[in-house]
């Protein structure tokens, strides 16, 4: 069963924040391992039925336009940019003020949410034509209708993302945890449930339902004993104001976190038949342990920096910025080295069955042995973000990735002629660039002491360039061809697992890697041993 964990009081010690730290971020990485594997059954059963055809594309692309208007009204950040404020009234007892901060923004943002959906809706056509200028006029067409279903998905996230903003100021994870589980839930029973009479337009009405139950009920039922929101239209009032300044970087600026996933339909729009369903599915399993590691590590950072900071706090702040960097850095790069190695089969395993055709496997692999080297960039990008938004610091990290993305933009032009691969370069070596930046701005910010992050992630780099030749050497030496294509990709997954999973632990605890999750649990053992 699922626990919040409590608020730390502000006279808890360092050893404290660190468990209290560990505990949600464990949470948050279980949460996204459950919900990436639920992620998997979903994509599985849309590549059984659909494969990578222009039904698929024009399902993923349904979705731009609802991200582009969350995206647009800083939707994605709402909690994170609520947090700070929400953070200083609460640790100062002034839980009265909290409800209002959260009253009178809600009233104005979401009025002005739903009146550009309103408006998103009706001119619809023409904005789907300019995000993926390829489409044939059927498939415009198509892409449209399955759009303006799932458009007010966006309006239950962004009540939501209020709602635990709230949450998260008081270190309460359990809703934001069952969050993407419920999500996902709701598109695999509305793809199952309504798919043999509506087609892929089923997952569409699942992703609404989902959307419905867990980014907006499960929130508001957990915050039922906390929170008291009332409607206050109060357009002008300072705490509007405050949040208008610091949300409008996350409104006008762009990162490529998001816009990779546009520039790869609308670009992947003018490449074959599936291009942009071969690009999701390599993306869709890249963004597992960056989910697992990166994005439930900054989750979790995020509120307790925020805390740490309003009580001026900011040795501990520089630590447990510095221990959760680095952690994120090594065991990112170590994941990596088994997808750059299982490319092929990992694909494979997941999607290649029903209409999903081993030339698809192909493709899709081709992007993810690209994609992959990434992870770690991803990962830290995403921590170092939040510890930003956390302190109000929302300027600095959208500034620098505006300007990594309109350099990159060239990039993927250019790129493009490459396929596939080409696009999943563009998008890795523009995260690089992205993580790069952000990471000197936040040790100028923080202070933190680099040398430990990249010391670790050095040494991580060297156990995970073995280990990834001894799986790819495992797994392509078998002869397999009895088992059938099918059988094969499974071995060869197996295989390929098993030998990189202990040259991993056996080269990093050689090399001393630091920040691994396996150190904590053999000083556990050692605890309660006899």
């Amino acid at each position: 069963m699922l626990r919040h964990v409590s608020d730390p009081s502000s006279h808890d010690s360092g050893h404290s924040i660190e468990r209290r730290l560990q505990a949600a971020a464990l949470l948050l990485a279980s949460s996204a391992l459950l919900s990436r594997l639920l992620g998997y059954a979903r994509d599985a059963i849309i590549a059984y039925r659909h494969g990578a055809s222009s039904a698929t594309d024009v399902y993923l692309a349904s979705f731009t336009i609802p991200d582009l208007l969350n995206y647009l009204l800083a939707g994605g950040a709402f909690s994170a940019t609520l947090l700070p404020r929400l953070s200083r009234a609460i640790a100062a007892g002034r839980e009265g003020d909290a409800d209002r901060i959260v009253s009178v923004v809600g009233t104005t943002m979401l009025a002005l949410f739903g009146s550009l959906a309103l408006l998103v809706a009706w001119q619809c056509e023409w904005l789907v034509r300019l995000i993926v200028p390829g489409f044939t006029p059927e498939q415009v067409t198509e892409t449209v209708r399955l759009t303006r279903i799932v458009l007010p998905a966006q309006l239950f996230f962004y009540t939501g993302g209020l709602v635990q903003a709230s949450l998260l100021a008081r270190q309460r994870f359990n809703a934001l945890a069952l969050e993407p589980l419920i999500y996902n839930a709701g598109i695999i029973g509305g793809g199952l449930g309504l798919g043999p009479w509506l087609g892929i337009e089923g997952f569409s009405w699942g992703a609404l339902g989902g959307a419905a139950l867990g980014a907006l009920v499960l929130p508001l039922w957990k915050a039922r004993d906390v929170l008291r929101p009332k409607f206050v239209w109060a357009p002008t009032d300072p705490e509007v104001r405050a949040f208008f300044y610091l949300a409008l970087p996350l409104m006008i600026g762009v990162s490529l976190t998001t816009v990779d996933e546009w520039f790869g339909r609308a670009f992947g729009s003018t490449l074959a038949v599936g291009s942009i369903t071969w690009l999701n599915n390599a993306r869709r399993l890249m963004l597992v342990p960056i989910g697992v590691v990166g994005q439930a590590s900054g989750q979790a950072t995020g509120p307790f920096i925020a805390r740490l900071y309003s009580e001026g706090r900011h040795d501990e702040v520089r630590a447990v910025l510095e221990r959760a960097l680095t952690s994120t850095v090594v065991i990112s790069l170590l994941v990596a080295a088994g997808f750059v190695a299982l490319a092929e089969p990992a694909v494979g395993v997941v999607f290649e069955r029903g209409q999903f055709r081993e030339s698809d496997t192909i493709q899709a692999a081709s992007a993810l042995r690209v994609y992959a080297p990434s992870i770690a960039a991803w990962g830290a990008q995403a921590l170092l973000a939040r510890a930003f938004y956390a302190v109000g610091s929302t300027w600095t990290p959208m500034l620098a990735s505006t300007g990594v993305t309109v350099v990159w933009a060239i990039v993927y032009w250019f790129a493009k002629d490459f396929g596939v691969a080409g696009l999943a370069f563009a998008g890795a070596s523009g995260m690089f660039a992205q993580a790069t930046v952000l990471g000197v701005l936040a040790h100028r910010r923080f202070g933190f002491a680099a040398r430990p992050v990249l010391l670790g992630g050095a040494r991580a780099l060297v156990a995970a360039s073995v280990a990834c030749v001894a799986a790819w050497l495992a797994s392509e030496a078998l002869a397999l061809d009895a088992l059938g294509r099918t059988g094969s990709l499974f071995a060869r997954a197996l295989v390929g697992g098993l030998a990189w999973l202990p040259v991993t632990i056996v080269g990093a605890r050689l090399l001393g890697v630091p920040g691994l999750p396996i150190d904590a649990l053999m000083r556990r053992l050692r605890l309660r041993g006899p």
